[in-house]
C-alpha cells in the first residue's frame, strides 16, 4: 500500500513537470512547423505554455477576467432564474383562467338564472339571448386559456 501510494505521488509529480514544461514553435526550412520541447538551435524561439489538462484558460486569466466572468454567469443565471418564474406564474395565471371558465360555463349552461348589475348598479337577471352571447364569450376564453 505504501509503495503503491508513492508511486502515485512520484508519477503525479513526473506529470506535473512534464506539464509545466515550454513548448518551442518554430518553421524549418522546408516551411513545416516544428513543436519542440528544446528550442530551435542558434534562434530566438516563440515560446508557448504547455496545455496541461488542470491549466486551461482559466489558470492564466487575470483576477479581474474571472471575476467578470464569474458575474456575467451570475447575471445569466438569475435571469435565466426570471425568465422561469415569469413562465410559472403564466403558466398558474392561464389555468386559473381555464379554471374560471369552465366554471362559468358550467353555470351558465345549467339554465339557472343569472343576475348582474345593469348600468346603473342594480341587479337584473340576463335573458337568453344575454345567456348565449355570455357561452359564446366563456368558450372563446377557454379555447385560450386551456389549451
Amino acid at each position: 500500500m505504501h509503495i503503491r501510494l508513492t508511486l502515485a505521488v512520484l508519477l503525479s509529480l513526473a506529470a506535473f513537470s512534464v506539464a509545466q514544461a515550454d513548448v518551442y514553435k518554430w518553421k524549418d526550412a522546408q516551411g513545416r512547423t516544428i513543436i519542440s520541447d528544446t528550442p530551435q538551435p542558434g534562434k530566438k524561439a516563440v515560446t508557448t505554455p504547455s496545455a496541461a489538462p488542470d491549466q486551461t484558460g482559466d489558470a492564466q486569466k487575470t483576477l479581474d477576467d474571472q471575476e467578470l466572468e464569474f458575474r456575467k454567469r451570475q447575471e445569466e443565471r438569475e435571469a435565466a432564474e426570471k425568465k422561469q418564474n415569469e413562465e410559472t406564474a403564466a403558466a398558474a395565471r392561464k389555468t386559473e383562467a381555464c379554471e374560471r371558465s369552465r366554471s362559468n360555463l358550467d353555470m351558465l349552461e345549467s339554465g339557472t338564472r343569472i343576475m348582474r348589475p345593469n348600468a346603473q348598479g342594480k341587479p337584473e337577471y340576463i335573458n337568453d339571448q344575454q345567456r348565449q352571447a355570455e357561452i359564446e364569450r366563456v368558450r372563446e376564453n377557454m379555447q385560450r386559456n386551456c389549451s
